[in-house]
């Protein structure tokens, strides 16, 4: 293990820091970051209203607390792409020498992103679909804070603004410097949502998914393009593009026949058919994207800097429900070369494993419930009708912790690090 930590130390942090410091990757990071709070706050609703136990829901629907607790989920997580759009072109006016134009940039950023997003109109009345609001739309929101703050800060620095005389109340003159880049970067952006409405896929979002979703569509329900699938997802989620989004309409047609079958089969007592099913997926799933379960258990329980054993207490609850989020965001695992190998590996290797013991006989597969990825480890596979798959989630976790556990102690180590010389520094 400590031949493995020195040579992590020694190629991946350098790699890391070199991620750090590149001004494009570092806004990213920052803009995504800096929204902890918000995808925090939605995700604990999220849980409290998608807790899958009948006497639970009945109380909530009784009570109307259900509605409730879909409010804040509805502007927090559910608005994360124009929050992101804010947020990175905020951090890139920082990271491209225009700390002063920050909030300049975050709102002309964000008013770009709403530029791209559809527009329906309907008996003359308008409206934003706000599906692209949300998770769909993180990518274009960072791809788009990057270039407009980009510019709008480039526009400043070559003084190309409308000037004020010296008596003018400064916050009127930064109002009128804003006229001009404004002006450039909103026209521009509304250039390229005029050339995509000219295409079959009307705005860029869905060009993006279009494009990653079609060669995806020839993938069949084999193994090894199951492994594709998740190993595709897990890279997308990586670079800020929603994996899920991507790949799991794709699945879902195939995984309501499957669930069908399966549990006529398992009432008749029958082998389960389907393997590859919803459950499986959920299983490479648990805690979230790249089956972080096994880091959030770490990061809360054994984390001996204060960043992480603070952040690790507010994850853990939301990586039981696989609500995940919050680590891929905050931590952040997106564009982190240190966690990249772990969130990529992890889920694979736990299918793949699953996948053989069910092959040989050792476990019952799950009949493939979809819509049961809320429901914690243990209790899934129960409610996928197997006491065995059960059991293997919690040995899954173990597998989690065991493969993240090294990188852990890297970006645990590091933070440790920073706190000691801050302490010093004070």
């Amino acid at each position: 293990m400590n031949a493995l930590m020195n040579w992590m130390e020694q190629h991946l942090v350098p790699i890391a820091n070199r991620f750090a410091q590149n001004p494009i990757l570092k806004t990213m990071s920052e803009g995504a970051m800096s929204l902890l709070a918000v995808i925090m706050v939605g995700s604990i609703f999220s849980i409290l209203n998608g807790i899958p136990w009948e006497p639970y829901t009945n109380f909530l629907n009784s009570t109307h607390l259900n509605e409730f607790f879909a409010f804040i989920p509805a502007i927090t997580t559910e608005l994360l792409g124009l929050y992101m759009a804010f947020s990175v072109g905020r951090a890139g006016a920082k990271n491209f020498g225009q700390p002063e134009s920050a909030f300049m940039c975050g709102i002309l950023s964000m008013a770009c992103y709403l530029v791209l997003v559809p527009i329906d109109s309907v008996d003359g009345v308008s409206s934003i679909q706000t599906k692209y609001l949300g998770t769909q739309g993180i990518f274009v929101a960072l791809i788009g804070g990057i270039l407009s703050s980009s510019i709008v800060t480039w526009i400043i620095q070559k003084k190309i603004v409308i000037k004020m005389p010296s008596g003018v109340p400064p916050m009127v003159g930064e109002n009128f410097a804003a006229l001009i880049p404004g002006f450039v970067i909103i026209t521009l952006f509304a250039l390229i949502k005029w050339i995509f409405l000219l295409t079959p896929y009307g705005n860029p979002i869905d060009c993006i998914y279009s494009i990653i979703q079609t060669p995806l569509q020839a993938l069949t329900s084999s193994l090894p393009a199951f492994l594709l699938l998740i190993l595709i997802a897990q890279i997308l989620w990586f670079f800020g593009v929603h994996g899920s989004y991507s790949v799991l309409p794709i699945l879902f047609p195939l995984w309501i026949g499957y669930a069908g079958e399966n549990t006529a089969n398992a009432a008749a007592g029958l082998p389960i058919e389907h393997i590859l099913n919803a459950g499986m997926w959920d299983l490479a799933c648990l805690g979230g994207a790249g089956a972080t379960i096994g880091l959030v258990i770490w990061l809360c329980f054994f984390s001996k800097s204060a960043q992480y054993k603070d952040f690790g207490r507010l994850t853990f609850p939301c990586g039981v429900f696989g609500v995940n989020e919050p680590v891929i965001f905050g931590l952040p695992i997106m564009l982190n070369p240190i966690m990249f190998i772990p969130f990529v590996i992890t889920p694979v290797v736990i299918v793949s494993l699953a996948y053989f013991l069910i092959s040989i006989g050792l476990i019952t597969p799950p009949v493939g419930l979809i819509g049961a990825g809320s429901i914690p480890p243990f209790l899934h596979g129960l409610a996928n009708g197997s006491l065995s798959f059960a059991i293997y989630e919690l040995i899954a976790i173990g597998i989690s912790m065991i493969i993240y556990y090294p990188f852990f102690k890297l970006i645990d180590k590091q933070a440790l690090l920073k706190e000691e010389q801050g302490e010093k520094n004070e």
